[in-house]
């Protein structure tokens, strides 16, 4: 009766094993996903003090950001009518519900990018990550007055 009990000890381990997903492995399934170039569809400000959120998508319309695989980013600004460069990565962390025990992935993009003719380097966060086949949506803090929401599509 042993080798029964062995056997489905062994099986059941390898189950699980196969069956589990950590949050870092799902990291590189969000890299994967977000390789390719990307045009902002809504974007959104909410002014710090303030409720609510304010269109700001006819400024971003035309404007790109292309993830390459090695961590490379390129920006194309319609309005400048220029590309930055860069890189980025993705990482994330995670949130404890104290009322239902929980916790929750939150995924984040790092990024840098420079066009050195305008004197113009910033460097980006990416909060909030969520990234499909065809949609992306982030929010990013402003450094100075308030927040936005990105959402962009393929």
């Amino acid at each position: 009766m042993k080798p029964i009990y062995l056997l489905l000890f062994i099986v059941s381990t390898a189950l699980l094993s196969f069956s589990s997903c950590t949050a870092s492995g799902s990291v590189s399934n969000v890299e994967a996903k977000i390789i390719g170039t990307w045009e902002f569809d809504e974007v959104k400000f909410k002014p710090d003090g303030k409720a609510t959120y304010s269109d700001y998508s006819d400024g971003f319309k035309g404007s790109t950001v292309t993830f390459k695989e090695g961590g490379i980013l390129e920006a194309y600004d319609k309005d400048l009518d220029t590309t930055a460069s860069g890189y980025w990565y993705v990482d994330y962390y995670e949130e404890y519900d104290n009322d239902n025990e929980s916790r929750k992935t939150i995924y984040y993009m790092v990024g840098t990018l420079d066009i050195p003719e305008l004197n113009i380097y910033t460097d980006l966060l990416w909060d909030e990550l969520s990234v499909s086949n065809k949609r992306l949506s982030a929010i990013e803090e402003d450094k100075k007055d308030g927040k936005f929401k990105y959402k962009m599509v393929r």
